[in-house]
């Protein structure tokens, strides 16, 4: 070995004295698997994150601790850090002890509850994980990017600031992989240049409650909390100032699309079950019709045709019927049913009435003789209120049909739920990334993969999830979107042909 060698190596081994901070690991994060609730009972979580150097909301931190106790739930806080500079150099989670100076620490209310040891997930069911571990910046914009393989096939939950939820495409015959964010219990703590400004208007007071039961079947729910922390609400469960009571009405419910001819039974039941138990004041139904009938995209495939044929839908007629049998079954007194305009259904029939050749389709010729006259008459009185598919099921009655571009608002105008979704600015379709961008916090249906992007919430699906057409892995879910009287809302996923674990 010649003299330059022995000098660098030598000149290496000096460095690595001089610094002994080193890293490495032979094996990634570890997963422990979390013992499932004994025969017969059920098993909770609340699931948030702290912020370094922050003091808890305690409004809402009492109140979380009396739902906690209602509940008998185990709390889990992720911790991540921001601002590092400025509350301790190098690092990277969280300290042991709160202290002066320039120490990380976190609030000594959530000493008892911190879970989030860097080498260490854990499986709280199967097919549910909650990363602890994960340290997301609080400007993260979208903090669920990048994150769709980091559990594998298993959903996660991550502590952030933000309330997110993404649907993950799955192979067929799996449930859809769902992605979600909890919300945070400290207080806005943000540099004061643009990241941070943006962040403190998505920052979420919230958690997540996570069921589980002795299957290992598992529901997450979020909360947010109302009047900055002093009044939050799970299902029929209100805190309010530290007060807990039950029994207490939801404000709405909007299902997923329910394209009635190929609705899931298994759906529909769970869906009304939980309608009877919350007693919504408002319910918002998303493309009641199918529209296999009238189908463009269909419409020169004679496999499609054929099959539908099978099904006994080759009038428009006899899809009508079934729909508004079907409409019948939602209807329920003290809630209001509201029919939000879809492309499924006005938008089909009157794309029907332009391209259709009544002359060579006999079954629907005067049906749609008698509806394009009626189109016309509209037309000639100036009357741009008319709406098609309430015309033709105009014997149904206590049910509001939303024309085009039709607002509804609830919660002292804080939530839009006239919008189905297929419609984006400027004629353009709509997509999460363009709605999310009106201002306006809104539920919509249209997509059928739930989420939550910043203040836009979106239903999943009624129907079955085996449509012809919907090839290949898939990201739809039974999943509907509960509003409550505080302007907060929730997504509730069915699973187990239930949507709760008890």
């Amino acid at each position: 070995m010649n003299k330059k060698l022995f000098n660098a190596l030598d000149s290496a081994l000096a460095k690595t004295a001089e610094k002994p901070l080193v890293g490495g690991k032979l094996e990634g994060t570890r997963a422990r698997r979390a013992p499932l609730p004994k025969k017969g009972s059920i098993k909770r979580y609340i699931l948030t994150s702290a912020q370094n150097n922050t003091h808890v909301n305690m409004p809402l931190w009492r109140n979380l601790l009396v739902m906690a106790k209602h509940y008998q739930a185990e709390i889990m806080v992720g911790t991540f850090s921001y601002n590092q500079n400025a509350h301790g150099e190098l690092s990277v989670k969280r300290g042991k002890l709160k202290s002066t100076g320039d120490t990380l620490w976190f609030d000594t209310h959530l000493t008892d509850f911190i879970c989030d040891e860097y080498d260490e997930r854990v499986e709280l069911a199967k097919g549910l994980v909650w990363c602890g571990e994960m340290n997301i910046q609080p400007t993260a914009q979208d903090p669920l990017s990048g994150l769709e393989t980091y559990s594998h096939r298993k959903s996660a939950i991550f502590p952030h600031v933000k309330l997110a939820m993404r649907s993950v495409a799955t192979m067929k015959g799996e449930a859809a992989k769902l992605n979600y964010t909890t919300g945070t219990v400290t207080l806005q703590n943000y540099i004061q240049k643009a990241a941070g400004l943006k962040a403190e208007h998505h920052h979420e007071y919230a958690f997540l409650v996570v069921e589980v039961n002795d299957k290992g079947n598992w529901w997450v729910r979020q909360v947010s909390a109302g009047q900055g922390g002093r009044n939050i609400q799970d299902l029929d469960v209100i805190v309010a100032d530290g007060v807990l009571t039950t029994g207490n009405r939801v404000e709405a419910i909007t299902y997923g699309d329910l394209h009635a001819t190929i609705a899931d039974p298994s759906s529909v039941a769970t869906s009304l079950s939980m309608r009877d138990a919350l007693q919504p004041k408002f319910q918002f139904i998303h493309d009641v019709l199918e529209g296999v009938t009238i189908n463009h995209h269909s419409a020169k495939d004679p496999h499609t045709r054929f099959e539908n044929h099978m099904r006994g839908l080759d009038s428009l007629a006899e899809e009508l019927r079934q729909t508004r049998n079907m409409l019948e079954r939602y209807k329920r007194p003290g809630t209001k049913t509201v029919v939000v305009d879809s492309n499924h259904d006005s938008a089909w029939i009157l794309r029907w009435l332009r391209e259709n050749d009544y002359r060579t389709d006999h079954l629907n010729a005067i049906l749609f003789l008698e509806t394009q006259l009626e189109v016309y008459r509209a037309i000639a009185r100036g009357d741009r209120k008319f709406h098609v598919l309430a015309w033709l099921l105009r014997d149904l009655k206590d049910v509001r049909f939303l024309r085009l571009d039709e607002s509804f608002k609830l919660c002292n105008k804080k939530i839009e739920c006239g919008m189905h979704g297929h419609l984006g600015p400027n004629g353009a379709r709509g997509t999460p990334g363009n709605l999310k961008k009106i201002g306006r916090r809104a539920n919509i249906g249209d997509k059928h993969s739930a989420g939550i992007y910043d203040g836009l919430y979106i239903a999943g699906t009624t129907s079955r999830l085996d449509w012809s057409y919907a090839k290949g892995p898939s990201s739809w879910s039974h999943s509907d979107i509960i509003t409550y009287p505080n302007g907060q809302r929730a997504i509730v996923t069915f699973y187990a042909d239930a949507w709760r674990a008890a």
